[in-house]
């Protein structure tokens, strides 16, 4: 959870009348709001400087090998993502999700 939303949590819990408030951790569950979600943290990551929107803290490319239906899942998410302002390659979409999946795990491990 982000800071302003830690901070909500407990007013929108008192409202509904909870005993408790629990913090759930950010699960990959591919509902609409997740998608919403990834859309706006994708908008915020990628940054142009006159170019392509790129995310400015990445500094190391590599080649990345996908099964043939995990890049086609991916170009579509990527065109889910993409807006009239701004092109969502399914490259840059995989590096995101990649950097999502290894602050979880990070996370996880402390």
């Amino acid at each position: 959870m982000r800071k302003n939303e830690k901070d909500l949590a407990p007013s929108v819990g008192q409202a509904l009348g909870a005993s408790r408030v629990v913090a759930l951790p950010d699960l990959p569950s591919s509902g609409p709001l997740d998608l919403l979600q990834l859309r706006a943290h994708v908008a915020q990551r990628l940054r142009s400087s006159g170019g392509r929107p790129t995310d400015p803290g990445w500094t190391v490319q590599r080649l990345v090998p996908f099964r043939e239906a995990g890049w086609r899942q991916l170009v579509k998410l990527a065109e889910q993502m993409s807006s009239s302002e701004r092109k969502v390659s399914p490259g840059q979409l995989a590096g995101i999700l990649i950097d999502r999946a290894l602050r979880g795990i990070a996370e996880s491990n402390r």
